[in-house]
């Protein structure tokens, strides 16, 4: 009987120097860009403790770090300055971030996860904002 393989427990590679990279670099341009800065430069009293919080927040989701808590949808939910659409521009943002400074293999698997969470999130938007006899938003 042959032993199944040895399974990481983190869901790519990446370390977390490099997590912290792409946040430092991903929120520098959010903080410049024409639509998500005001919202963002409105809502971060204090950028560099906002990047340790989110670099915790991917470390806990990838390398399955400690250290994150929090509760992605109720921040964002507690924003009304934050529109579902807002997600489009970040997750471009984002992908684009990754391509930049990482591997081609890892920016593709970490940019598909953001894909899942900011689509989570704004689909969470929607569905919570949505008048009372609305239909969900599904997809």
């Amino acid at each position: 009987m042959k032993d199944s393989p040895h399974k990481q427990p983190w869901l790519f590679e990446v370390t977390a120097d490099e997590i912290a990279l792409v946040v430092a670099r991903f929120y520098s341009r959010v903080r410049a860009d024409a639509v998500l800065g005001p919202v963002f430069n409105a809502a971060v009293t204090d950028w560099p403790e906002h990047e340790v919080r989110i670099a915790a927040f991917w470390r806990g989701a990838i390398l399955r770090e400690p250290g994150y808590s929090g509760n992605p949808m109720q921040v964002h939910l507690a924003n009304p300055e934050i529109r579902p659409e807002h997600f489009t521009i970040w997750l471009a943002l984002f992908r684009d971030t990754a391509e930049r400074e990482l591997k081609p293999e890892t920016a593709q698997a970490f940019a598909a996860l953001a894909d899942r969470i900011g689509k989570g999130l704004s689909y969470g938007l929607e569905n919570f904002r949505r008048e009372a006899d609305a239909p969900p938003v599904l997809t």
